[in-house]
């Protein structure tokens, strides 16, 4: 499991210019929280989480071969529940696996905040 984990972060890590450009993302103390939720180990199908932009949240998950969509709206439910109702947030799930061998975002699933 820790394998998995640190397979999660070297991905996000690798990502390339997007996500160093997060690094440089500016986030709200509700952000901040939604962050933390999707990287903390109270979350089993997240592996990682980023903000690539104020309005893109990315969490990234080993793919089971099924859509993410459904995982991706549980995600904006978190979001709204922070505070972060009505500003326009995307969520994408996507495959940590093929980003670190393709270095390439996968969707899985989607979903827009409301």
């Amino acid at each position: 499991m820790k394998k998995v984990i640190a397979l999660g972060a070297l991905a996000l890590a690798l990502a390339g210019p997007t996500a160093a450009q997060s690094q440089a993302v500016s986030l709200s103390p509700a952000q901040e929280a939604v962050l933390r939720q999707f990287k903390s180990p109270a979350e089993k199908t997240a592996k990682d989480a980023l903000w690539t932009s104020p309005s893109m949240f990315r969490v990234g998950v080993i793919d089971n071969g099924s859509s993410r969509d459904g995982y991706a709206s549980y995600v904006c439910e978190v979001v709204t529940e922070q505070g972060l109702a009505g500003r326009g947030i995307s969520v994408q799930v996507i495959d940590v696996q093929k980003l670190v061998r393709t270095n390439k975002w996968v969707a899985l699933g989607e979903a827009r905040c409301r």
